[in-house]
């Protein structure tokens, strides 16, 4: 049994973790994609740094909203569920809003 605040500070890191990571991975190939669609640097710079913002801060929206669980095994699970779901759908609206302004070739 872990005590109520330790699994909430072991939930809030280990959604941290997730959620910066996976902003790491995507911040070099969306700020290139950024750079093409928005046309100057300091648009897509903005565009960069609020997806990024939103990368982390949706996940971590979802993990606050559960319950804390106190059992580790059902703290890790609940986290990792709500976390990669949070990611999952922050990465959905990224790639509608790019996918929507991506101009395509005339069939």
């Amino acid at each position: 049994m872990l005590l109520p605040i330790a699994a909430l500070l072991l939930t809030y890191a280990l959604t941290a973790l997730i959620a910066i990571l996976a902003a790491v991975v995507l911040w070099r190939p969306l700020s290139i994609l950024l750079a093409e669609l928005c046309g100057t640097e300091q648009r897509s710079r903005f565009w960069a740094v609020w997806s990024t913002v939103m990368m982390v801060t949706t996940p971590m929206l979802f993990v606050s909203i559960r319950s804390i669980a106190t059992s580790p095994t059902d703290l890790v699970q609940g986290t990792m569920t709500s976390a990669l779901f949070g990611v999952l759908l922050a990465l959905t609206g990224m790639g509608f809003a790019v996918w929507s302004r991506t101009p395509r070739a005339a069939a």
